[in-house]
């Protein structure tokens, strides 16, 4: 408080969350949004041959009559401006919730993605049941989800969502588990 009892003006970011899961949640998923932007800009996202209508596929039809529509080469249409603009939007906002409550920030977090440290659970039991099961629960999803996309050419097919949501979701909840234990127990 100001010395005339008023509030202090705020200092810029004091409106970011100090929630680093919430960062990185947010990063990871505007990195998709991206990825299925980009696949249905080039290829369609929706099925073989078929481009996603953004508005009717996020609003189950409300706000365009059509969820997708033929692709006819590469064309970009207001739709995925708009998903893009979204999507890096969430991303951003995610970078800036990691570079807040990170150390070292986005880039350290990014880096920890791709030590070995993070993915010797995969192998070593050393760290837990909760950080091996997760990690493999982790790995399995990412991959059902490219391997399936590529292979039948769909990325926005609900029912993949409702195998892979679980699988990275439990994969990423279970090593926290683990280290929760750890610090419970001293």
């Amino acid at each position: 408080m100001a010395e005339d009892g008023s509030p202090e003006p705020s200092q810029g970011f004091d409106w970011i969350p100090e929630t680093p899961l919430l960062g990185k949640i947010a990063v990871l998923v505007g990195i998709w949004a991206l990825i299925v932007d980009v696949v249905n800009i080039f290829i369609g996202a929706y099925a073989s041959g078929q481009k996603v209508v953004w508005a009717g596929f996020v609003t189950y039809g409300t706000l365009a009559e059509n969820t997708f529509t033929a692709h006819n080469g590469i064309e970009v249409s207001p739709g995925d401006i708009v998903f893009t603009i979204i999507a890096a939007l969430i991303l951003g906002f995610g970078t800036l919730v990691l570079n807040k409550t990170e150390e070292g920030g986005i880039a350290s977090w990014v880096s920890s993605l791709i030590s070995p440290e993070r993915w010797a659970p995969l192998f070593d039991f050393s760290k837990g049941l909760n950080a091996t099961l997760g990690s493999w629960l982790l790995v399995s999803g990412v991959v059902f989800y490219f391997g399936w996309s590529i292979a039948n050419n769909t990325w926005v097919d609900p029912g993949i969502y409702a195998v892979c949501i679980p699988l990275i979701g439990f994969g990423s909840v279970l090593p926290l588990l683990e280290s929760d234990e750890e610090e419970s127990e001293n």
